[in-house]
């Protein structure tokens, strides 16, 4: 059996695992409440090489084994497994484990049997819903046929087939039980899909995939009561692995894939780990927890009317209350004070020239401010910025608000359509306040896209999540 015991293992190479995960390193994992792992431990000689996992356990209840991988493309999963692993059971065993090899460990089901495990649960995604000739099973949950679990995967199917609005989108239950890699009538699989069952196809938000899978295993654990009462699938998501710095990337309507600063901040950050969350999460309190949210480019107008009042309004208290803030271009907009629309008055400052925002992409002529070397290093004299329309700004002069510090100027601009290309000149490129008891950093240009400017997002990171002053 698993319990009591102290574990030791080797991490995999894995670039979704949080930094401490992706280079060798051994590590000992004592398993009790509360404590939680950032490593890859070897449950046994089942698991096989490579394989996290984590156990949260309370007296009394089931055993449940919820595991992913084995199989390749399995990003959505995993980061679900991760997530849920750290929700503390009322009642029971909540083992999770997530294969980096593509095949399951060749005695799986024995290293199951010696846990003394009564549900196996499988987190998986297929690139479609079930569709005539193709042989995918997204949207659904598979069970093997007995009675028990047939009525669980219904409850599971309808539960999170309540945030789609579409009958199309909605999941169903299937009994295919050549489908399972798990023997036995108490073996289920919980399948997402990437993609949107309409035609033509549309790529799912990769934070929608995540929370589907959050939903299904709320809804499960839930039915076997293991969850506290009122516990919500929405919060306590930093995961089981959370680091010194767990961070959160807007992902919904008006911004782009969110897996890329994911992966280069975990990467470039020892100890970051990273979620995207969409709005409907920020909206119900997920931030609770994370230490700095991310909002990239696209289109600030979309964001905003996406979070909702309710969610702007839990971004504002989020920060205030001591949360880190990182708006990049569109996010930048956001930062912004009155009159402008789409802005959550984060920082005391204004757009200027709004008008012409459409102004163009490409490159101008970044400098560095004093308080700006401290913060990115020596980078001395004019360096060449990635601009794409991102906003212009003075001060607002707010009495409520603090000023900004200048952390870069524009020193050359861009203009098309009538913009003229002097407005940019010498003004805030990077700037960065408090708020409340929080930090806010704003970028209008994209550093990230710059050659030999890439760590300045780094050090955005750093400096909103406290670990840089």
């Amino acid at each position: 059996a698993l319990a009591g015991l102290a574990f030791v293992g080797r991490s995999a190479e894995t670039a979704y695992m949080p930094q401490c995960s992706r280079f060798p390193v051994t590590i000992l994992l004592l398993l009790v409440i509360g404590l939680v792992s950032c490593a890859a431990p070897r449950l046994g000689a089942g698991w096989g090489e490579g394989a996290w996992a984590h156990e949260s356990r309370m007296a009394g209840g089931p055993t449940v084994l919820v595991f992913t991988g084995g199989r390749r493309d399995q990003e959505a999963p995993r980061l679900a497994l991760r997530q849920v692993a750290g929700w503390e059971p009322a009642r029971g065993r909540l083992l999770a484990v997530d294969f980096s090899a593509e095949e399951l460990p060749a005695d799986f089901e024995e290293v199951i049997d010696r846990a003394g495990v009564d549900w196996v649960i499988e987190l998986r995604e297929d690139f479609y819903h079930s569709r005539p000739g193709m042989e995918t099973l997204g949207g659904s949950v598979v069970c093997r046929g007995g009675a028990e679990a047939q009525r669980m995967a219904g409850v599971v199917s309808a539960a999170v087939s309540e945030g789609f609005e579409e009958e199309a989108e909605k999941y169903e239950t299937i009994v295919r039980g050549e489908a399972l890699r798990v023997g036995g009538e108490r073996a289920l699989a919980f399948i997402s899909s990437a993609r949107k069952n309409t035609t033509p196809s549309m790529d799912y938000g990769v934070a929608q995939r995540v929370r589907s899978h959050r939903l299904m295993l709320h809804a499960f654990l839930g039915e076997l009561g293991m969850l506290a009462e009122g516990q919500s699938p929405d919060l306590n998501l930093t995961g089981a692995d959370a680091g010194p710095l767990s961070f959160a990337v807007y992902d919904g309507d008006g911004a782009g894939r969110p897996m890329p600063f994911i992966i280069d901040i975990q990467n470039g950050v020892p100890g970051s780990v990273g979620y995207p969350l969409g709005p409907e999460e920020m909206a119900a309190g997920a931030l609770e927890g994370f230490d700095v949210v991310l909002f990239p480019g696209g289109m600030a107008s979309h964001q905003f009317d996406a979070l909702g009042e309710a969610g702007r309004g839990a971004v504002i208290d989020f920060v205030r209350e001591g949360g880190g803030y990182v708006g990049i271009c569109a996010g930048a907009y956001m930062a912004a004070s009155d009159p402008y629309q789409w802005g959550l008055n984060l920082l005391d400052a204004r757009i200027v020239d709004h008008d012409h925002w459409a102004r163009g992409i490409g490159p101008v002529e970044l400098e560095l401010s004093h308080r700006g070397l401290e913060v990115f290093g020596d980078f001395q004299g004019r360096r060449t910025l990635h601009y794409g329309q991102g906003p212009i700004v003075e001060p607002a002069e707010r009495a409520d608000l603090p000023d900004y510090e200048v952390l870069g100027w524009y020193r050359t601009g861009i203009g098309v359509d009538g913009a003229d290309p002097a407005v940019m000149v010498d003004t805030p490129a990077i700037l960065c306040a408090t708020f409340g008891e929080g930090r806010v950093l704003a970028a209008s240009g994209h550093a990230e896209w710059s050659a030999g400017l890439e760590s300045f997002l780094l050090r955005y990171f750093e400096w909103a999540g406290g670990l840089r002053e």
